[in-house]
């Protein structure tokens, strides 16, 4: 089988393909970035970090199935794929070891930013001056941590934070669904969520309709040093509504695995707060999740060789090239 690995080549993806094709050695996988024009025409499988857009789709002929490295699928032109009687999966969280990853790596931001841990550093390098009136650091025991998102991302960070002993509250589609001990609201009563918490903590995939979701209206209702953190997709938050917010002294600080402009470039305002702590975008680049999602794309290969439906695929094309029928353990 001919196989397409699209995606930024950094030292986990490279090592991921190295793994697949250890593992795979039946199949010709070749590999090639966005932006640049793929090695073959010719793809049955394309593997993705990131965007697929229509004219990706429109050039491979033989193409049958898009599956993405991660949950997130928002850079596939899904539309385009439907069309095409390409299938497109992603792969879900809780089957790769990225949900526990991004939780895990929720926690640390919620936790440099309640340390300022950015100003810390700067003054054990001797990069800052001691402030005539230092500010106390927090702690998150008995602060109320509002997740909005309520997947698996979400569920397993409040299995962390009841360890901090933190009032807990979500948003979520289904609020009746909240775990046990959390108090849910629908996503309608967002602003009355944020307002009651001390960090709002984003958890969700980043669409059209909730781009912006976090705008300055909803950070001005905000708890005075609140810290927001977010780890779902950049275009969930007002970036300039959020940097005001932080340095007029609003909110406490924010922690971000995520912005609009990735990979974030050395100029970006957002940098130059040391209240808010940037990562980039590393949440799920861990062992486990590498562990997690060559085994996971690995079933998905076999599953495809067998004419099966992954349960992790997202659209219904009306023509499929390559039909799929649903597997009978579901």
């Amino acid at each position: 089988m001919k196989i397409g690995f699209l995606g930024k080549q950094n030292a986990f993806a490279l090592e991921m393909l190295r793994r697949l094709q250890c593992e795979h050695p039946e199949d010709e996988f070749s590999t090639w970035q966005p932006g640049d024009k793929a090695p073959s025409t010719e793809l049955e499988v394309i593997f993705a970090f990131g965007k697929v857009d229509s004219k990706e789709i429109e050039a491979q002929t033989k193409l049958g199935l898009i599956q993405m490295a991660s949950a997130g699928y928002e850079g596939v032109d899904v539309d385009a794929a439907t069309q095409a009687g390409v299938w497109v999966g992603s792969a879900p969280t809780t089957k790769t070891g990225n949900g526990e990853s991004v939780a895990e790596l929720a926690v640390l931001l919620m936790l440099a930013v309640s340390r300022r841990l950015n100003e810390e550093l700067a003054l054990m390098q001797g990069h800052a001056q001691v402030s005539a009136k230092p500010e106390v650091n927090r702690a998150l025991f008995g602060k109320t941590a509002c997740i909005v998102g309520l997947g698996g991302i979400g569920d397993l960070l409040i299995e962390r934070l009841r360890g901090f002993g933190m009032i807990l509250t979500g948003v979520d589609n289904h609020p009746e669904h909240a775990p046990n001990g959390v108090r849910g609201y629908g996503h309608d009563e967002l602003k009355l969520a944020a307002a009651e918490a001390d960090y709002l903590v984003l958890a969700i995939p980043g669409t059209k309709d909730n781009e912006d979701m976090i705008d300055g209206t909803v950070l001005a209702g905000m708890k005075k040093n609140a810290v927001l953190v977010n780890v779902g997709r950049g275009t969930l938050v007002d970036e300039s509504a959020l940097l005001a917010a932080v340095k007029s002294g609003h909110l406490y600080g924010a922690g971000l695995d995520v912005v609009k402009d990735e990979p974030v470039s050395e100029g970006n305002p957002l940098l130059m707060e040391p209240r808010i702590f940037v990562t980039p975008h590393i949440a799920g680049s861990t062992d486990l999740m590498l562990d997690g999602t060559v085994s996971y794309l690995g079933e998905i290969l076999g599953e495809f060789r067998q004419g099966i439906r992954s349960g992790g695929i997202v659209n219904e094309p009306r023509n499929p090239r390559v039909p799929l029928r649903d597997s009978i353990n579901r």
